[in-house]
Order: C-alpha cells, then sequence, then structure tokens
C-alpha cells in the first residue's frame, strides 16, 4: 500500500525508515532528472541526488503543505544542483556583456525525440546548461538566474541566447545525420 503525501512527511518528520524510503521511491526518478539536467555525468549526478536527498530529509520539517511536496523537493534538487556547482567553483564570472544585443530568435524548435534533446543539452558547457536549465526549464528570471550563479544578469542572458543557438545547431546536425 503506497502511503499518501501527508503521511510520507510525518513519517519522514519522525525519522521513520518506512517512510523515507517510500520518500525515496517517489520522488527519485524526477529528482534524477534534475540532477541530470545540471550535472552530465551520471556518477556525479548520483552523488548530488544522494546529497539532495540528504537536504529533503533534513528540512522537511520546513515544509509547511505536504501536497506541495514534489515542487518543493524539486526547488531543493535545484539548489543542491546549483549550491554544488558553485561550491566546487565551476561557475567562474564571466565580464558583464549585457551591451550585447540578445534578440531572441523567434524560430520555432522542430520536435525532436527527448533523447535528442538530452544530448544536445548535455553537449553544453556547465555554465551555459546551468544558466538555460534555471531560465528556460525551471522558469527563473535572469536576475534570479544571475544571483544563484554568482554572475550577472547580462551574463546570463548571453548563456540562455547561447544555449539556444548551441541547440538548435546541435538538434540540425542531429537531424541531418538521419
Amino acid at each position: 500500500m503506497a502511503l499518501s503525501n501527508q503521511q510520507m512527511v510525518e513519517g519522514c518528520r519522525k525519522h521513520n525508515a518506512k517512510a523515507q524510503r517510500a520518500l525515496y521511491d517517489e520522488l527519485a526518478p524526477m529528482c534524477m532528472g534534475v540532477c541530470h539536467r545540471y550535472i552530465a555525468d551520471r556518477d556525479e549526478a548520483q552523488d548530488l541526488l544522494q546529497d539532495g536527498f540528504v537536504r529533503i530529509f533534513e528540512q522537511i520539517g520546513r515544509l509547511r503543505d505536504p501536497d506541495k511536496l514534489r515542487p518543493w523537493a524539486y526547488a531543493v534538487m535545484v539548489n543542491t544542483c546549483v549550491s554544488y556547482l558553485r561550491r566546487a567553483k565551476r561557475l567562474r564570472v564571466m565580464e558583464d556583456l549585457a551591451h550585447l544585443s540578445m534578440e531572441p530568435d523567434e524560430e520555432a524548435l522542430v520536435p525532436y525525440s527527448m533523447a535528442d534533446i538530452r544530448k544536445a543539452i548535455d553537449s553544453l558547457s556547465e555554465r551555459t546548461r546551468t544558466a538555460f536549465n534555471l531560465c528556460a526549464i525551471d522558469g527563473r528570471s535572469a536576475a534570479d538566474a544571475a544571483e544563484r550563479m554568482g554572475t550577472t544578469e547580462g551574463n546570463v542572458r548571453l548563456l540562455v541566447c547561447r544555449a539556444r543557438a548551441i541547440l538548435r545547431q546541435e538538434l540540425e546536425y542531429m537531424k541531418e545525420e538521419q
């Protein structure tokens, strides 16, 4: 019998191993997806998944509404990944390029398989992938992403624009190879 969100959260607050296992089993696939979006190396992403779950179990008492468990855990995982990247000093500050024009390209992406999209995103540098994930996928503002990454808003906008151009190019290349 599956536990409800309420039962999992209450059990985890009491350090109940059964509830912790149920919560992990429920959220691990989603959380691994988040980690792998930020970190291309699968082993490194799995390490981050474990770190994220440690944070989830430590901070579960802060969750006010058990019905918001998934979005809350998602946010914890994103924060875990960004903190790791920052801590590892892999996010270097670039010079402010805000003065460059960054008009979005009007072309829409042609539908591709998820494997193709995953491969294209993995081809991005970690810094570019992080900016793209925060803004384009997680819906964060450039200002919020800049604060999290320790850079300027202009740099984030540039990185997202660059990511879109690279993704378009990679996906077109994959399409031509087929």
